[in-house]
């Protein structure tokens, strides 16, 4: 494989089993949940994944919009989502026909370390003029630099001690040294981002930052950022 868009797009994961994936979108859900605006409002998942928290956030009276790069992901997501009322999965064509001012909120976990330092700035303009005056841009899981594999596999190995799976996990990163992850991960590296740079990108798109103090995951060495819209921000003193 010679990207992370083509990793992506093939029959990989990253989860240890399903009960690591299903814990992990759990955790998620329980820690996104309370930053989003109240329902009914628009959210967008960006670089969406597998996805397993929409259900959830749709049964709560949220409007959820799913987009995800990777050709196959959009259409397994259609296929699993696309009759449940109030999830709608984006395909490249619909993503970018959103409207400015379409979604009350939009959030991207664990994308941006994918993405390279000179695209992002793009990638969260876009992004920002989706948002309704009074919405939100959450970017969370976000590796700063003194955060490395090491400190990765024990937060996976403390998340799966937690949750049942820990001989499992083990049993995984050992298979994990051979992956195409691993491979891929060693070659191309992961984009990490020191904080003020990062609040320098929002504050670029239009956006005021603000660090939260842990980060929405089970990950305690990464971070989460929220941009709000610069004009509202300063009315409401955030």
């Amino acid at each position: 494989m010679r990207s992370w868009q083509e990793f992506w797009d093939g029959d990989t994961t990253t989860y240890v089993n399903r009960r690591h994936l299903e814990a992990h979108y759990s955790r998620l859900l329980t820690d996104v949940a309370p930053l989003l605006p109240a329902p009914p409002a628009t959210v967008l998942d960006f670089g969406c994944g597998e996805a397993l928290m929409a259900p959830e956030l749709a049964k709560a009276g949220w409007t959820v919009l799913l987009y995800d790069t990777a050709p196959n992901r959009q259409r397994q997501l259609a296929e699993r989502y696309g009759a449940i009322e109030r999830i709608t999965v984006l395909d490249d064509a619909a993503f970018a026909a959103l409207p400015p001012g379409s979604c009350d909120a939009v959030f991207a976990i664990s994308v941006i370390q994918y993405i390279e330092r000179p695209a992002l700035s793009g990638v969260v303009a876009r992004l920002s003029r989706l948002l309704r005056p009074s919405g939100r841009l959450l970017l969370a899981d976000v590796i700063p630099p003194r955060s490395g594999m090491l400190q990765d596999v024990w937060s996976l190995l403390a998340f799966a001690l937690r949750h049942g799976f820990l001989l499992a996990a083990l049993g995984w990163l050992l298979h994990a040294c051979r992956s195409d992850y691993r491979s891929l991960r060693g070659r191309l590296g992961l984009t990490t981002w020191e904080t003020d740079d990062l609040a320098g990108v929002l504050v670029g798109a239009g956006l005021k930052a603000e660090v939260l103090p842990d980060n929405v995951g089970e990950n305690p060495n990464r971070m989460t950022l929220v941009g709000y819209p610069a004009r509202v921000a300063a009315l409401l003193h955030l």
